[in-house]
């Protein structure tokens, strides 16, 4: 039986986020829509509070831009920063309830919402009835329907998405009430993403609370090995190693920019995405103006590559702004004049161009009026 609408809800640290924080939602989503379980309409991933003092837990207006950066491209996941506004930590159960509360109040008052008064991270189906409710060919649950105005409205059910470890979790002593436990798993239900190998449905089976509520969670398995985990990412960069590759560049280049976790700023391999990060939410790729290389003459020159001459008649000058900030408005600076015929270079052609050779590869250049340069400086090169 379908279980409904649904938005999936991811509540942790997330310091730094990873790819799997972000994998798991659309694992979830893969699963429930191809078994007819759920209607996934949205996702939220909602931060701790600063307050939750977990070991290397960064300030949350740096988890945020994080989680930004990383969910740049994600047309259905959301970003709810309401946890980190309260006055403390709050408990995964308020959360959701809360989460699930405000969807449904604008989805009952769906006629009287101004958008300047919904949420930023309200699914962009809440604000769209029509869409909800047509179209869809798994049937509902008549206790998920309400009637507004004559028309059956659907109710939503905030889902905690999570990783076995969590679950396994549950069985800590003291870590979690009875009443959160009741509430979470019954009210709202588990969608549990677990790795090839582990059995959450043994450890369902061994705890009488989960197994009372067994059929409001749901197991998906990861077949795809995915072992990365924020405290990884925060080892590597502490270490001064890579940690290319294990989440978003744009979220490496942040936390090295900011030194979080002991990162350093020397290290160049991110540099490049500093302006970026800095404007990511100002600009769009469209308006990126690159900025030229340093003050440079670019000389004309006749060069022979197996019989295939290749002039270019004039000299160039290209200069370039003294800092490069290529994201804002009025910088590009570039300046192109021809240089007088009086200065120009003889012919220079290539020497000894091997067989093998491939447009783009540095070859050796030779010219009657430098070479006695160039034989002084063996190896140089030319890229063409």
């Amino acid at each position: 039986m379908s279980q409904g609408k649904v938005v999936l809800m991811a509540c942790g640290s997330f310091s730094p986020p990873t790819y799997m924080h972000l994998r798991m939602f659309e694992i979830a989503k893969d699963y429930l829509h191809s078994l007819g379980l759920a209607n996934v309409i949205g996702g939220i991933v909602s931060p701790v509070h600063d307050a939750y003092g977990k070991k290397d837990l960064v300030a949350a207006q740096h988890r945020i831009a994080m989680l930004k950066l990383a969910l740049r491209s994600s047309t259905w996941i959301k970003i709810s920063d309401w946890e980190t506004q309260q006055n403390g930590w709050t408990r995964t159960r308020i959360s959701l309830q809360y989460h699930q509360d405000i969807i449904n109040r604008f989805l009952t008052n769906i006629s009287t919402i101004d958008d300047m008064d919904a949420p930023n991270w309200l699914p962009d189906d809440i604000l769209n009835v029509n869409n909800m409710n047509s179209g869809n060919s798994i049937d509902e649950p008549d206790n998920l329907m309400e009637r507004l105005n004559g028309n059956r409205v659907e109710r939503v059910t905030v889902k905690l998405l999570c990783g076995a470890d969590l679950l396994e979790s549950f069985a800590t002593p003291g870590l979690w009430s009875d009443e959160d436990l009741e509430t979470i798993v019954g009210r709202h239900g588990l969608v549990v993403v677990s790795r090839a190998g582990s059995d959450p449905g043994r450890f369902i089976y061994e705890s009488d609370m989960l197994y009372k509520h067994r059929n409001n969670v749901t197991l998906v398995t990861n077949y795809i090995a995915n072992e990365v985990s924020s405290t990884v990412i925060r080892r590597l960069v502490r270490r001064g190693e890579s940690a290319k590759y294990l989440t978003d560049d744009a979220v490496l280049a942040y936390l090295r920019t900011h030194r979080l976790y002991g990162a350093t700023s020397s290290q160049t391999e991110y540099n490049i995405l500093n302006d970026l990060i800095a404007n990511y939410d100002k600009r769009s790729p469209q308006d990126v103006i690159m900025a030229s290389p340093e003050e440079t003459s670019f000389k004309s020159i006749l060069i022979s590559i197996r019989d295939k001459p290749s002039i270019v008649d004039e000299t160039v000058t290209v200069k370039r702004a003294k800092k490069t900030n290529f994201l804002m408005p009025n910088s590009h600076t570039d300046s192109v004049s021809p240089i007088m015929d009086t200065i120009k270079p003889k012919m220079a052609y290539v020497d000894k161009v091997p067989s093998s050779y491939v447009p783009g590869k540095a070859v050796k250049i030779v010219s009657d009026i430098n070479e006695h340069v160039l034989k002084d400086e063996k190896g140089s090169g030319c890229p063409l």
